[in-house]
């Protein structure tokens, strides 16, 4: 029988090397043999570029966590977990010794988009599942379970339109300069603006930190006397909070966080119109769960996968969507909540009971149920 296995695991990989010699750009399968493991033998690894934040521990850890839980109901045998700190050759070492150690699969949130051909390559020519998570990179073979960063930044854009009435002035605080999430969001952003009379009087960058926001809100407010509303990014909100209390002036309509230190100072400041939609750190459970999903050989449903973020010649990505878009009350029926199939509208209080006896600086956070994720294959 062994004879047999062998011989077999020979012609799928010899099959599976033609197929890739192909330039089918338009489908992330892998012709791999990753699944013949079995149900119960999976080895998966996980290589994460970078843990310097409370948002990266809280994606480690809940990755973790439904790994141990995957070991138990003996669906996987094991997770390997590595941390590289945002050091692509560090990375790629991991990554070579996951592979080294016969892993069934590799899930990579990767330090850099353009470092992984060769682990792709060579990942591929042994059988094995690449699955990318949370940082996009497109590779031909690989599939892209990632957040989606326009419809988290479209939501909040069409709310602050609504809020001013479609007209306005505004400013705007981005992300970090030339971070692909920050590119996303800042062209959904014009898209939803440009369709609408607000004025955008002056836009900077606040870095996802909460003291360049305070600063770069703190010169908005010397140099404009007129602002209506302020479209932010994530985990700066306070920032700008403590920026408009400085200056003795009560904050405009605003975009928030989804941190429930935040949260909890939206629920006990009853004048403060805002919103929050979580940037979830569950994207990598959700990974994790499809990764699994697909060694198990099941095959995704024809309408699923999108085009990379990177290449959208690539049809290879899952864009998962925010799990919740929170308003001072729910509102599931809102004109920013068109086309969310599995996000849900939830209330500050109710955010705020989620995140009882959590840390003020997690983030509200959801990953998909079970059948959210079966739902995605035939």
């Amino acid at each position: 029988m062994k004879k047999y296995f062998s011989m077999f695991m020979v012609l799928a990989l010899f099959v599976g090397l033609l197929a890739g010699c192909g330039s089918a750009q338009t489908s992330g399968a892998n012709k791999s043999d990753s699944g013949k493991a079995g149900k119960g033998n999976f080895v998966i690894g996980f290589a994460n570029g970078y843990i310097g934040n409370t948002w990266r521990s809280q994606f480690v850890d809940n990755v973790k966590a439904q790994g141990e839980k995957l070991k138990q109901q003996g669906v996987i045998k094991d997770i390997k977990i590595a941390n590289s700190n945002a050091d692509v050759s560090k990375q790629l070492t991991q990554l070579n010794q996951m592979i080294s150690e016969g892993v069934n699969a590799l899930m990579i949130d990767p330090v850099s988009a353009d470092s992984l051909g060769p682990i792709v390559a060579k990942a591929k020519a042994k059988g094995i599942l690449v699955v990318i998570t949370n940082d996009p990179a497109a590779y031909e073979g690989t599939y892209s379970v990632i957040g989606n960063n326009d419809a988290f930044w479209r939501i909040q854009a069409k709310w602050l339109a609504n809020k001013l009435n479609n007209k306005g002035n505004i400013v705007q605080i981005n992300g970090l300069p030339g971070n692909t999430a920050d590119t996303f969001r800042r062209q959904a952003a014009k898209e939803v603006l440009g369709k609408t009379d607000i004025k955008v009087l002056a836009e900077a960058p606040g870095k996802w930190d909460e003291s360049e926001a305070q600063k770069v809100t703190s010169t908005f407010l010397s140099t404009y006397n007129n602002i209506d509303g302020i479209l932010t990014q994530d985990v700066m909100a306070e920032g700008i909070l403590r920026a408009f209390d400085t200056a003795g002036k009560k904050p405009p309509v605003m975009t928030g966080d989804y941190t429930y230190s935040f949260l909890r100072t939206w629920a006990k400041t009853p004048d403060l119109d805002s919103i929050a939609v979580p940037y979830a750190p569950g994207v990598g459970v959700d990974a994790l769960n499809i990764t699994v999903q697909l060694l198990q050989g099941k095959k995704f449903n024809d309408s699923v996968l999108q085009a990379n973020p990177l290449n959208t010649k690539l049809k290879n990505a899952l864009l998962v969507d925010p799990p919740y878009v929170v308003t001072k009350t729910a509102q599931p029926n809102a004109p920013w909540m068109e086309g969310l199939k599995f996000t849900k509208a939830i209330s500050v209080d109710d955010a705020v009971k989620i995140g009882e006896g959590k840390p003020g600086t997690a983030a509200l956070d959801a990953g998909m149920t079970d059948d959210q994720i079966k739902s995605f294959f035939k």
